[in-house]
Parts: structure tokens; sequence; C-alpha cells
């Protein structure tokens, strides 16, 4: 009896002493379901709440999620576009089928990327655009939306990430890049006619 009190004294001990420095031993279970030796758990990894058992842990931080922009649509298939958040949108009715970062134009009377209500006017594959000053670019996809001068193509030569606020001076000459896989999802979804909304 005298040898199991002891014990439970120095486990006792053992417990106040761990509570005190940040650190509880907590038993590791093995994959074969065998307890392993007892493993000190970081401070970092343990957030104690005054009052709280030593073992009670914040819980984590949860995202919000992200709004449905398609939520009001009444088209068949739209597609949406935020030049402020350098995003677009695939709408399937109030459903989101697609989401991607874009790039769109450059600031300057010239090359800013028109707002309003356009449709989707041809589905192009394997394109070479040329602008006004002779400049040439070759891209798999081209899906204007106010032909001749503006559409949605994918953008090899693009040396900064989609959804960048560098698209004020680094971005397109009006038009919207889209990363290649999401051009050949808008290719294969998209039919001629489908609505575009392009928003500042």
């Amino acid at each position: 009896m005298a040898k199991w009190l002891g014990a439970v004294a120095v486990l006792a001990a053992a417990l106040a002493a761990g509570c005190a420095t940040g650190h509880v031993a907590r038993h590791v279970t093995n994959a074969g379901g065998n307890a392993a030796a007892n493993s000190p758990v970081a401070d970092s990894t343990l957030h104690t709440v005054p009052g709280a058992p030593a073992s009670a842990e914040r819980p984590a931080p949860t995202k919000a999620p992200e709004p449905n922009h398609c939520a009001r649509n009444k088209a068949r298939q739209l597609v949406l576009v935020s030049i402020r958040a350098q995003h677009a949108w695939l709408c399937a009715r109030s459903r989101t089928v697609y989401s991607t970062a874009v790039t769109t134009g450059m600031s300057g009377p010239d090359t800013r990327t028109p707002t309003g209500k356009y449709t989707i006017q041809s589905r192009n594959k394997n394109s070479v655009l040329t602008l006004s000053n002779g400049d040439r670019y070759n891209v798999k996809y081209w899906i204007p939306f106010d032909a001749p001068l503006f559409g949605f193509h994918d953008s090899s030569w693009q040396h900064f990430p989609y959804g960048s606020a560098q698209y004020k001076t680094d971005g397109s000459h009006g038009c919207v890049h889209m990363p290649l896989a999401a051009m050949k999802f808008l290719y294969g979804w998209a039919r001629v006619g489908a609505n575009v909304d392009i928003r500042a």
C-alpha cells in the first residue's frame, strides 16, 4: 500500500511540474494500437486557458467561406470578372463552376479592360494576336467578347502571378488573361452567346 501511495505521489508531482512548465506528457499510439512512450508536447502546440485542464487546446481558426458571386445570376452561363479583385467566376445560373485569378488591362486610357455586359462571340484555338503596334502573341485559346480588340486568352509570357496588383503597370492591353488551365476549361464549357459581365 505504501508503495502504491508513493507511486501516486510521484505521478502527481510530475503532472504538477508539467503544468508549471507548459509541457504535458501524452500517450502516443502507434499504428498497431500499442501505447508508445510518453512524449512531451512543445509549448508552440499547446494552448492553455486559465482555469482549464492543461490538455485543453484552442480551436483552430476557421476561414470564412468565400461569398457566392454567382448567387444572383439567372443566365444559363455567365463569366463574371472583377477588375478590382483580379478574379473571374464562371457561373451556371447561381452555381459557381470555376473560379480563377486573372490579369486585366494596365492602367491607361488605351489599355484598360472595358467594363460592361458582353457575350462570348467565338471560341478559337492556336491563334496569333496582333496589336496595333505590330507586336504578336501566340495563344492556345482566344475567346473574344468584344472583337476584334478584347477577349479572354492565356498568356504564357506573363512573368507575375495572376491576381496580382502588378496588372496596373504590367497587365494586358485590355484583354483578360487567364491561366492556361482556366482557359482550357472556359473553352470547353462556354458556348457562343454566353454572358460576360466585367465589373470595375
